[in-house]
């Protein structure tokens, strides 16, 4: 069956502080005949936003600007919002995992609730106004600690993006690649280097197990669970400790832990056995995932915002303050959900929703230098 394309388009925005990009359900899509079986959560995400924006920024014209919230939403123009109850599914189960990427902080350097807020909204937005059954939080710089983590550079180098021989080249030599449409940014760090951000500790670091930077967000999944919104809560990640810490500190216990498995050594089984001996007596479910601990990196963003003009496009017309400067637009939060059909046992609906935003940050080369002293009195 031919898929129509529908043409939405609404006024052009001028200073678009925050793109959302809606991916296409992933069960029909084409990004989905592409996938190949067992690739990465990161590659999966990274060509199903290509597959999205060429769609709607190249072929066809599908976004909105809403002007209040100074927000720019992309949408697959063949399938712009996927509504569950809309499309006459009665029996499902919606599961949603938030990615909190390492830019993802608040003024304390602490993930921020606005994230998590603006995450819950997207989704809602996307699929109707359903009950989430499981809604699980993952943070980049908790994932980045566990073992099994997969190399992020990898989603990158194989990349797929129609019209893009100049930024493929730039990644086959191993080169930054420049954002075009950003005065002021000459390289983007490597995907190795955004994982290095997330403040990795190690093992014998005694603020390793201290989950009180985390407490705003989790307290304010339980305000989801508790208003009906969500039925289960969950975390991505933690140790045995880490968990304690959380279920002391904030006196909400999660329904669900997710476990990374170490797709580098399949044959691991050394599952965090404490844990799972900690989550049993608890009462909390263990489930194992094998998503990357950063599943969208500045690099690849900054490439398909390269790739697809988003920056010549929608240019910003925001002057930042003196001796500040628009920074180029980063990504803070991942969503991933999934629909599944219970009756069936089949998944019905599953995709992405991506949000980058920008903010004003310090221009070292506006700032004058410290004045020097003559020592024959004054000021040189």
């Amino acid at each position: 069956m031919t898929r129509r394309r529908q043409e939405i388009t609404e006024k052009v925005p001028t200073t678009p502080r925050k793109v959302v990009v809606y991916t296409d359900n992933l069960m029909t899509s084409n990004s989905a005949r592409n996938t190949v079986t067992g690739e990465s959560s990161s590659k999966e995400l990274a060509n199903s936003l290509a597959e999205t924006l060429n769609t709607a920024l190249v072929i066809s014209t599908s976004f909105r600007f809403d002007p209040e919230l100074n927000t720019l939403e992309i949408l697959d123009p063949y399938n712009p919002r996927n509504n569950i109850q809309v499309k006459g599914i009665t029996d499902y189960k919606v599961s949603v995992k938030v990615f909190m990427l390492p830019t993802a902080v608040d003024v304390k350097n602490r993930p921020s609730t606005v994230y998590v807020k603006q995450a819950m909204a997207s989704v809602q937005r996307q699929l109707g106004a359903v009950k989430i059954d499981e809604l699980v939080v993952s943070f980049a710089e908790i994932s980045a600690q566990t073992p099994g983590g997969l190399n992020e550079s990898s989603s990158v180098s194989s990349l797929t993006r129609p019209g893009t021989s100049q930024a493929d080249s730039l990644l086959d030599q191993g080169r930054p690649l420049d954002s075009p449409g950003q005065a002021g940014i000459s390289t983007i760090d490597d995907a190795n280097n955004d994982t290095s951000t997330t403040g990795s500790r190690t093992s014998n670091d005694d603020s390793e197990n201290d989950m009180s930077r985390y407490l705003k967000v989790w307290r304010l999944l339980n305000r989801f669970k508790r208003s009906g919104d969500a039925s289960k809560i969950g975390i991505s990640d933690v140790t045995k400790s880490q968990l304690e810490q959380l279920c002391q500190q904030s006196e909400i216990k999660p329904d669900i832990v997710q476990i990374r498995l170490n797709l580098n050594d399949p044959s691991d089984q050394s599952l965090d056995g404490e844990l799972r001996a900690y989550a049993k007596e608890q009462g909390i479910s263990v489930s194992a995932h094998a998503d990357e601990p950063v599943v969208l990196s500045d690099r690849t963003f900054q490439m398909l915002a390269s790739d697809f003009k988003i920056n010549e496009r929608f240019p910003t017309t925001e002057v930042a303050p003196q001796g500040y400067k628009m920074d180029f637009m980063r990504p803070r939060w991942v969503a991933n959900y999934t629909v599944m059909q219970t009756k069936r046992g089949l998944v019905a609906n599953r995709g992405y929703i991506a949000m980058a935003s920008s903010d004003c940050v310090l221009d070292p080369n506006r700032i004058s230098p410290r004045p020097k002293y003559s020592m024959f009195g004054g000021f040189l």
